[in-house]
C-alpha cells in the first residue's frame, strides 16, 4: 500500500476525522481555560505545561489506534482490543511514552530549533511500540526498526514542508476568522489544530516501512 493509497484509504478517512475533530475540541478547550486560569500563575502553568499536552497525546494515541492497521499497510485478523488486551498495561505504557515525549523533546535544543520535528517522533514512538505488538503475533522474523538514511532524509523533508504548510494556512485562516469573529489571538490555537493534521503523512511514511517488511 502507498502513502497515497493509505491516506485516502476509508479507515484513514476515518481515523484523520476523528483526529482532526478531537484536536480542533483540544484547541479550543485548551484555549478557553488559559484564558479562564491566565490570572493563576501555578494553575496556568500546570494546565499548559501537563493537562493540555496530556489531551493532545491522547489525541494522537486514539488517531494511531484508530488507523490500525492502515496505519501499516496490512492487513490482519489481530484486532486492536485485542492487541491492548494481550499484554498488561499496554495503553497506559503507550500513552505515557507518547506523553513524556511531548515534555522531553520541546526542552532539547535540536527541537526547539527545529518544532517541525517533535509531533512526528511521538506519533513514531507510538507507532513503533504498536508493531512491535502486532509483529510478536506474527511468525518470527528479523524486523528493521531504521528505515535507511534516504527514508528518514525523505521523513524530515516531508516534515519541513507540511509544518511550512501549517504555518502558512493558520496565518491565513487566523486572519479570516480574526476578521469574522471580530477577536484576536486565534492564530495560535489555529497552528496548532493545523500542524497536527498536516504531519500525519510524516507518521504514515514510517509506519508504512515498517508493514512492508511483512508483505
Amino acid at each position: 500500500m502507498t502513502l497515497l493509497e493509505s491516506l485516502f484509504h476509508s479507515e484513514m478517512l476515518l481515523a484523520l476525522s476523528l483526529f482532526a475533530v478531537v484536536s480542533v475540541l483540544v484547541e479550543i478547550g485548551g484555549y478557553k481555560l488559559l484564558l479562564a486560569v491566565s490570572d493563576i500563575g501555578p494553575t496556568s502553568w500546570i494546565m499548559s505545561h501537563i493537562i493540555i499536552p496530556a489531551a493532545r497525546t491522547l489525541a494522537l494515541v486514539a488517531f494511531i489506534l484508530v488507523a490500525y492497521p492502515v496505519l501499516f499497510g496490512i492487513n490482519t485478523e489481530v484486532s486492536i482490543s485485542d492487541l491492548l488486551a494481550t499484554g498488561k498495561m499496554r495503553f497506559t505504557h503507550l500513552v505515557n511514552v507518547v506523553f513524556f515525549l511531548s515534555l522531553l523533546l520541546p526542552v532539547l535544543p535540536i527541537f526547539s530549533r527545529w518544532p517541525a520535528l517533535v509531533l512526528p517522533l511521538q506519533g513514531i514512538a507510538a507507532a513503533t511500540m504498536l508493531f512491535r505488538w502486532w509483529a510478536s503475533t506474527q511468525p518470527a522474523i528479523d524486523i528493521q526498526f531504521w528505515p535507511g538514511w534516504s527514508a528518514i532524509g525523505a521523513m524530515c523533508v516531508l516534515a519541513f514542508i507540511t509544518h511550512e504548510i501549517a504555518k502558512q494556512l493558520s496565518h491565513q485562516l487566523e486572519k479570516w476568522l480574526d476578521t469574522r469573529l471580530e477577536i484576536e489571538g486565534t492564530g495560535t490555537l489555529i497552528y496548532r489544530t493545523v500542524v497536527m493534521i498536516m504531519q500525519v503523512p510524516v507518521i504514515l511514511m514510517y509506519s508504512l516501512s515498517l508493514g512492508e517488511q511483512f508483505r
